[in-house]
């Protein structure tokens, strides 16, 4: 099934209209009919954050910019769909998409903008990378994570997407140019910070390290700012947002291989491990009345840990490929 011009439509609306519950459900339906649907989404999503740096539109000649931004469409092979059967569909609807959006401001940026080089970044299995980006701010790429990001910044907004998996940055203060992470819908905007974001299919995780940053979760009313220490979880499906304590979370672990545990409720210590060494612990007995655990590991394998749990707590603890149980000692 193909995205027709009733979905564009019901995407430009919610685009201009963030708060629409309702039309908001409607669309995340109709994304989820095909991959040609998702891809569509996005790409007009990603038009349409573009336009966030645009300052005079008085003089837009809609009909050039539009025929500029459909050959632009037509050039780049980002927008080829995987299936060849749907090329000539994927071009037919991107061109319609221009048409739209350049009277929304989009086409416009595009073309009076498409001299700055976007760059897409993407990391394997077992692969990380860092970007260093003009401002001398750095994104750590952790495995399976894709960033775009332009050659060199313009505009009064410092704009990078982060497009799929967990990626920490270390921002360089600027006053007059924040630096604003796009996820879909949703942002991270800071001044100078770091932090850490993780985003899966239906969750974007945010803990902040040092610093303040703003997240505007898309389709709700909230805006919260976290500062040092904290974290936030929004599922973007059923749009809610669960402020969480970062202290024992150990987000950026893949980063630094450093685990760090101050009171933590063996539960957490669980969680950051199953998160960081890619294993599933299964708990047969009750650990709620086991004492809070402190420690700190650099560098560790997963038996050294499960060998100092063991020796901290009454249990009995066996592993079997990404399977660990633990188990209360009779």
């Amino acid at each position: 099934m193909k995205p027709d011009e009733d979905y564009l439509r019901k995407i430009v609306l919610l685009l201009n209209e963030p708060d629409n519950v309702e039309l908001l459900h409607e669309v995340e339906a109709l994304r989820m009919l095909s991959p040609d649907h998702d891809t569509f989404y996005k790409e007009v999503v990603n038009l349409w954050a573009a336009s966030a740096d645009v300052k005079d539109l008085q003089h837009i000649n809609v009909a050039e910019a539009t025929e500029r931004l459909s050959l632009k469409l037509k050039q780049s092979p980002r927008y080829v769909a995987s299936q060849p059967s749907g090329v000539g569909v994927a071009l037919k609807w991107f061109t319609r998409a221009a048409a739209v959006l350049v009277t929304g401001a989009v086409g416009y940026w595009i073309y009076v903008s498409r001299q700055v080089e976007f760059i897409t970044k993407s990391t394997g299995p077992n692969v990380r990378d860092t970007l260093v980006l003009a401002d001398h701010s750095q994104i750590f790429m952790d495995e399976n994570t894709t960033v775009r990001y332009p050659s060199q910044w313009s505009g009064a907004q410092r704009r990078v997407y982060l497009e799929a998996g967990n990626a920490f940055f270390s921002v360089s203060h600027d006053k007059e140019h924040p630096f604003v992470v796009q996820m879909q819908q949703s942002t991270v905007t800071v001044l100078g910070t770091t932090f850490n974001i993780r985003l899966r299919q239906n969750e974007i995780a945010v803990s902040v390290k040092t610093g303040t940053v703003m997240f505007e979760p898309g389709g709700t009313k909230e805006n919260p700012v976290l500062r040092a220490g904290d974290g936030i979880v929004f599922n973007t499906l059923a749009r809610t947002l669960t402020a969480v304590d970062v202290t024992n979370r150990n987000s950026d672990a893949w980063l630094t291989h450093e685990l760090v545990f101050t009171d933590a409720p063996l539960r957490d210590v669980l969680s950051a491990l199953e998160e960081y060494y890619r294993v599933r612990f299964v708990v047969v007995d009750s650990i709620t009345k086991f004492k809070k655990f402190n420690a700190t590991f650099k560098n560790n394998s997963l038996q050294e840990v499960l060998d100092v749990l063991a020796a901290a707590y009454p249990v009995k603890i066996e592993s079997k490929d990404s399977l660990v149980v633990i188990q209360g000692n009779p």
